[in-house]
């Protein structure tokens, strides 16, 4: 709900009144916990703020926050509060809680809401019916990664075999309203403790008789079949026991993808360095990757079901690059090790160790392509649609894919491709064969440019067009003082304020933030020549990449 800005309507300070009205609010909502009366003491002062979010059918939200921590969140035409991750780091137990792989969270932080495949059944409870507010974090950590409503009751989740949308998402971790508050860091919490459900069938059936257990065996229901049966002899009412759930659980293999691809990710992390390339696949699958794995996993258990077809997965993400080295033996002879999904486990890792120290990452950026009308006629038949970004290496496959399931290869020279109809177009040539390197030169020239920048603990930003780097101006002013201009920053996700602020303490001298020449851009003036500090600081502490740092 959070993930894109929102607009701030108003925000007012609670008057003594009406943030005692709250109070006795929020503990009629809450009220199996009294734990919640610390959440609100009686003293201090309770922020009221009024947002206007991205999606405008949500109608206005109301965000009550105490020192800059936003509490609870209430939508319009709702008058239950919903707590934030916020408020249940203070209080973990408030919320049913369940728990799902590291790599999800990448796709709720892109607005995704949370799928059942997605969660590990072992955590789900044994009763939630539609609209029940729940706490969603990590195998090993109890702190909350975010906070939503259930969309379907557990009969038809059951009933759906737990496939489809679980949890529609109101508030996650390090999106818009985490950033509106004090940026808190994740806490490292004692991990969730869930209780067999299998165990207490177990005791169940052992105060039973044997009769009692045949027939529910036999029935698939935890009680014996009423006149509420129907006539096919299974039983119509809602079944209240763990079998079907585990039956249903049996079904969905997807949970186990993810945990071999998480595996993968904390291998490549954790494991696998540079001086190791190149790489046998089979030697990354059988001494990384199941070693990293945190339940026991077999490829053959998954969607994937050989090593190569995993390998192949984790090319088209870009994490590595796969090569044959001789007729059916493959090796890994790159790995981007700047992957988003890779920093974002070890991020999350050294969170949860409590690690106080703060990774220092680079700003990565990669040039990258997008899709436009007139090379997709091609890329269409790979599933990319108008405006689609691709990397170089995912558009190079989509042609190399294409010619070979064509036949293009010239079999007299296999340098050379005999164009049919369709690259010719593309390629805008009448040539009747072109070399390998040249199709895909004319390919890259034929889409659309633009630029993947990829910041630390932030959304990735996507430029259209060349990049331009970061410039530096010097200008004389009256007395013949001189003055430097820094501009193009902002688009690496530097704030002005904090840049003149940084550069006021870097030069000792003053540093103000002044409107750019485009609309809405903002430039930084600092007094004197600053282009020797104010690259070092740039290339330094933000660590922006040196080609696009204009020389000093």
């Amino acid at each position: 709900m959070f993930v894109r800005p929102f607009r701030v309507k108003s925000s007012v300070q609670l008057k003594t009144s009406e943030k005692k009205k709250f109070r006795q609010l929020v503990e009629s909502c809450f009220s199996n916990n009294p734990e919640i009366i610390s959440v609100l003491p009686n003293k201090g002062a309770v922020l009221l703020t009024k947002l206007l979010p991205h999606d405008a059918g949500l109608g206005m939200v109301q965000v009550h926050s105490i020192d800059k921590v936003p509490l609870f969140v209430t939508l319009e035409n709702d008058n239950v509060p919903i707590p934030t991750v916020h408020t249940l780091w203070k209080i973990p137990n408030l919320l049913p809680c369940v728990t799902m792989p590291y790599i999800v969270l990448d796709k709720l932080l892109g607005g995704a809401d949370l799928m059942l495949p997605g969660i590990y059944p072992n955590s789900l409870p044994e009763s939630w019916d539609t609209g029940d507010v729940v706490a969603v974090c990590s195998p090993d950590n109890g702190a909350a990664l975010a906070v939503g409503v259930w969309v379907v009751s557990r009969a038809e989740a059951i009933a759906n075999g737990l496939r489809g949308k679980g949890i529609y998402i109101y508030q996650v971790y390090q999106d818009q309203i985490w950033h509106f508050g004090n940026k808190e860091k994740l806490p490292n919490l004692p991990a969730p403790v869930y209780k067999s459900a299998l165990e207490e069938s177990e005791k169940t059936e052992d105060t039973e008789t044997a009769q009692d257990t045949a027939e529910e065996e036999t029935q698939g229901c935890v009680e014996p079949p009423t006149e509420d049966q129907g006539e096919d002899g299974v039983c119509n009412q809602e079944c209240g026991g763990v079998e079907d759930l585990t039956h249903a659980v049996e079904e969905v293999s997807i949970s186990k993808d993810d945990i071999l691809l998480e595996a993968c990710f904390r291998a490549i992390k954790t494991s696998v360095k540079k001086h190791d390339l190149p790489m046998l696949i089979s030697t990354f699958y059988s001494q990384h990757v199941k070693h990293n794995c945190s339940e026991a996993v077999e490829i053959k258990q998954t969607r994937f079901k050989k090593v190569g077809v995993l390998m192949k997965e984790l090319e088209k993400e870009g994490l590595l690059v796969v090569k044959e080295a001789k007729k059916g033996v493959f090796n890994i002879t790159e790995v981007n090790f700047s992957h988003e999904c890779l920093r974002r486990v070890k991020r999350l890792e050294k969170e949860e160790e409590g690690e106080e120290e703060e990774e220092e990452e680079n700003i990565a950026v990669v040039q990258a392509f997008t899709c436009n009308a007139h090379v997709l006629p091609l890329f269409s038949k790979y599933g990319r649609k108008k405006g689609d970004i691709m990397l170089r290496k995912a558009m190079r496959e989509h042609v190399t894919e294409y010619i070979r399931t064509k036949n293009l290869t010239n079999e007299s020279n296999k340098k050379l491709v005999t164009l049919d109809p369709l690259l010719s177009s593309v390629m805008k040539t009448r040539d009747l064969t072109a070399p390998w390197n040249q199709i895909m030169q004319k390919v890259e020239s034929n889409c659309g440019k633009c630029f993947v920048i990829t910041l630390p603990d932030k959304f990735p930003i996507t430029v259209k067009g060349d990049l331009p780097p970061i410039q530096f101006k010097v200008e004389k002013r009256t007395g013949n003082k001189k003055v430097t201009i820094v501009s193009n920053f902002e688009i690496f996700g530097i704030e002005a304020k904090e840049l003149a602020q940084k550069l006021q303490h870097v030069m000792s001298s003053s540093a103000s933030v002044v409107p750019g020449l485009k609309a809405g851009e903002s430039n930084v003036l600092v007094q004197g020549d600053a282009r020797r500090l104010a690259s070092k600081l740039l290339l330094d502490q933000y660590r922006i990449p040196k080609t696009y740092v204009a020389s000093s």
